[in-house]
């Protein structure tokens, strides 16, 4: 018997049964996978920033709910290219997503199928805001 569990399990992994190995799902971070589109919008008169149009792709981590994998992508010419992607911290209280970095913060504030915030610099300047609404 101990044989026949082992091939069975062999084979489920090889046919990628997911099954064996339940991922733990928050109904909550399930809500926001998918994508995400709009707009990105220069705050300051920096001459290096430029309004975007922004593609953001929000998909779970298995086992994870304090965390989400974002990939963004800005639209130039009607192709799309990837700006940054990786994890972002989700804090289901207070209903955001946070990626910090040396240098800057994105936060952004989810409200049903919309999403807004803000990327803020070290000095406490608000340098963009992002408006996103999820694909139905």
């Amino acid at each position: 018997m101990k044989r026949s569990s082992s091939v069975i399990l062999w084979v489920s992994v090889a046919l990628g049964s997911t099954n064996l190995f339940p991922a733990t799902t928050d109904p909550e971070i399930a809500a926001l996978t998918g994508t995400w589109r709009g707009q990105s919008i220069c705050a300051t008169d920096a001459p290096a920033c430029h309004n975007e149009t922004v593609v953001c792709y929000i998909k779970q981590i298995p086992n994870r709910t304090d965390v989400v994998f974002i990939q963004a992508d800005k639209l130039v010419d009607g192709k799309a290219i990837t700006m940054g992607a990786g994890e972002w911290q989700y804090r289901a209280t207070q209903r955001s997503l946070e990626l910090k970095m040396p240098r800057q913060v994105w936060l952004l504030n989810i409200s049903g199928n919309r999403i807004e915030g803000t990327l803020t610099l070290a000095d406490k300047t608000i340098f963009r805001r992002m408006t996103l609404s999820k694909d139905q």
